[in-house]
């Protein structure tokens, strides 16, 4: 499934672009395995750095606001 959102606002877009740059650069490997493990590696690295996701999404522009549930008003 596609985003219906332009790459310039997809903050994957720039974790993709993360471990192309690092994890993914310049790897030639014999077997797909070694690409699922250099992605994986790349992902914990921006999981394990408290700081390092938020810049992704200030990138973006979008705010996180927590969605209430239906029957969870905020004026209740």
């Amino acid at each position: 499934m596609r985003s219906a959102i332009g790459p310039e606002l997809n903050p994957v877009e720039l974790l993709w672009s993360s471990l192309k740059k690092r994890e993914l650069a310049n790897l030639a490997g014999d077997h797909l395995a070694d690409v699922a493990d250099a992605t994986e590696q790349g992902a914990h690295r921006i999981n394990h750095n408290q700081h390092l996701p938020w810049p992704y999404l200030a990138h973006t522009g979008l705010t996180i606001q927590p969605q209430h549930p239906p029957n969870l008003r905020k004026d209740q």
